[in-house]
């Protein structure tokens, strides 16, 4: 199993791998993000090619692509494993049926029920016509694996059952209900029946396009059901934390650096369609701050369009303050009479290109729902900016901005800058409990300037291994702490074994971000040796300081041999530059 772990690693490259995840920037020769494990606003994030590893040093989190994809995803070593296994085509041979953990169980059940529901909608000409009516394509509806869930109590149930999946198992998914039993309903299998019946389904596709979930809508017309309905939250799949078709669109959302957000699975598929492939949806919530952070990663100007009924805006209205508080420019589409995204790339698709190319600043938009419904002039219409408006400024990351749109208020609505500032700072100070998730909790003790010293020493040792000779200083073990002795010790005989390796390739990736150049390198391994040194030699004066105090007191002999090696270590200070 280590080969083949190894073989894995060694056909990742680790750069793609966590650039299909955050957006990565050149630095020198390594490449640098903001951490997707912690907030933060400067960049400490650092992916090391040549390595072929990570290491924030905000949070001090890191390690290989497996380390990586067990971090960012949630999961155990074997399922990154399995998924890094898939992306570069190598079987695990240790995989079978018989040992399958639950995951990957579930998975499979959730794949064989896609294509029951692709098949199904194949058969039902009534469902494909309504979605071709609507304005799919067939490689649309194929791409995104649309499929139909026949109006019957029980047609999936039987179908994965004969797939050698129990019964618990297709409940647990969220594809079954168990119902009550009764006198006529006596075995385990008819107390389950399909929880999607008569809806034309939507598979729900998680980071790497695995199939977590489903969303079905209701067909044909029933008036006694809900029109959408998702499959409930289960191990696979939490609906906060999820994001219609983001598998498809992570790609052209890092490139373009925009996503473009809307409410419903329509909306996202006539959009992408239409050409618009950096687009996600949120589905069944409300947009969450979990959902944004899996955004952030990848870029930080968010196009937001919401069915514009007041429910739709509530829920638009929440997910804006999360964005603006996480330091996202947001813009809003303006469709005109169109009702969302899907209406109007069916109706005139330029509307929608127009509508992309030249979004609304959020706090514009606000503004303009305020002057659209009555005077900026009247007491009425500075109520309402203040109730709807002044939230949203408050909201901003930037002081810049919420400066920019505080004048512009103040021209638009008559009202003097001081004024709205004052009940600006009410509204910021109101909003100022920050809540654990975005405090950064780093679970590491200070380390005192020797531990420092050492670090710095041994990481460029590390990268230059040859370094002592060239620059005319002999190893003195005893300046070193024991572990870092150790691990001086393992770069010069270049055995590594019984050292904490991702210590070392932590400490040689940092020297790489602060001396590029050899020469700097140098320099500075020179200064901190010699700091070292000093560092050293002050703690054996302070102990031997101690040793001569006692032995004064107690009219020691050892007195005369203490103080002669005070004084060498003394003049040996003297002589470090």
């Amino acid at each position: 199993m280590l080969s083949q772990v190894e073989e894995i690693k060694s056909r990742i490259n680790i750069t793609d791998l966590i650039g299909s995840y955050i957006r990565l920037q050149k630095a020198g020769a390594n490449f640098s993000a903001l951490c997707p494990f912690h907030n933060e606003k400067t960049p400490s994030f650092m992916v090391s090619q040549a390595r072929q590893i990570w290491h924030c040093f905000g949070c001090g989190k890191g390690g290989d692509s497996i380390r990586f994809l067990m971090e960012i995803e949630g999961i155990e070593f074997f399922d990154a494993l399995k998924l890094l296994a898939e992306r570069v085509g190598i079987e695990l041979k240790t995989e079978n049926p018989s040992i399958r953990n639950a995951r990957n169980r579930d998975l499979a059940l959730m794949e064989e029920a896609a294509r029951f529901f692709e098949k199904e909608l194949l058969n039902n000409k009534n469902a494909l016509a309504y979605l071709q009516e609507r304005g799919l394509h067939e490689d649309t509806i194929n791409l995104f694996r649309i499929g139909y869930a026949p109006m019957e109590w029980k047609s999936l149930l039987p179908h994965l059952e004969s797939k050698g999946f129990r019964d618990d198992e297709i409940e647990r998914s969220g594809l079954a209900i168990r119902g009550r039993e009764s006198a006529h309903t006596r075995t385990v299998s008819a107390q389950y029946y399909d929880r999607f019946r008569g809806r034309i389904m939507f598979p729900i596709f998680d980071y790497n396009g695995k199939i977590i979930a489903f969303g079905g809508r209701i067909f044909p017309e029933r008036d006694v059901e809900a029109k959408y309905i998702n499959s409930p939250e289960t191990h696979l799949y939490q609906k906060s934390k999820v994001l219609f078709g983001m598998h498809r669109a992570k790609t052209e959302i890092i490139k373009s650096g925009i996503a473009v957000l809307v409410e419903g699975y329509m909306d996202m598929l006539m959009a992408y369609q239409a050409g618009t492939r950096n687009i996600v949806a949120v589905s069944g919530t409300s947009l969450t701050s979990d959902q944004l952070r899996i955004i952030h990663r990848l870029c930080d100007k968010l196009i937001a369009s919401f069915d514009m009924d007041s429910a739709g805006q509530v829920a638009a209205d929440r997910g804006i303050q999360l964005a603006l508080r996480d330091g996202f420019d947001v813009r809003v589409l303006n469709l005109g009479k169109f009702k969302d995204p899907a209406d109007a790339v069916s109706n005139n698709i330029s509307i929608w290109h127009k509508a992309i190319e030249n979004p609304r600043h959020i706090v514009g938009f606000y503004i303009d729902k305020v002057c659209g419904s009555v005077s900026p002039d009247s007491p009425e219409g500075k109520r309402m900016a203040e109730k709807t408006v002044l939230p949203v400024i408050a909201a901003l990351a930037s002081e810049f901005e919420r400066a920019h749109w505080v004048k512009e208020l103040s021209n638009l609505f008559s009202i003097k800058e001081e004024i709205i500032w004052s009940a600006l700072s009410k509204i910021i100070r109101g909003s100022r409990a920050v809540s654990e998730e975005h405090v950064l909790a780093v679970n590491q003790l200070p380390r005192s300037r020797k531990e420092l010293l050492e670090e710095r020493i041994i990481g460029i040792a590390a990268r230059f291994p040859d370094i002592y000779g060239n620059v005319g200083v002999s190893f003195n073990r005893n300046l070193f702490s024991e572990e870092r002795a150790k691990l001086f010790s393992a770069i010069h005989t270049n055995d590594a074994r019984n050292v904490n390796n991702d210590m070392l390739e932590k400490l040689a990736l940092a020297s790489e971000l602060f001396f590029n150049e050899r020469d700097v390198a140098e320099a500075e391994f020179v200064r901190c040796y010699s700091e070292l040194e000093r560092e050293y030699i002050k703690e054996e004066m302070e102990k031997l300081g101690a040793a001569i105090k006692h032995a004064e007191s107690n009219s020691s002999e050892n007195l005369p041999e203490l103080l002669s090696k005070f004084h060498a270590f003394s003049r040996r200070l003297s002589n470090i530059h």
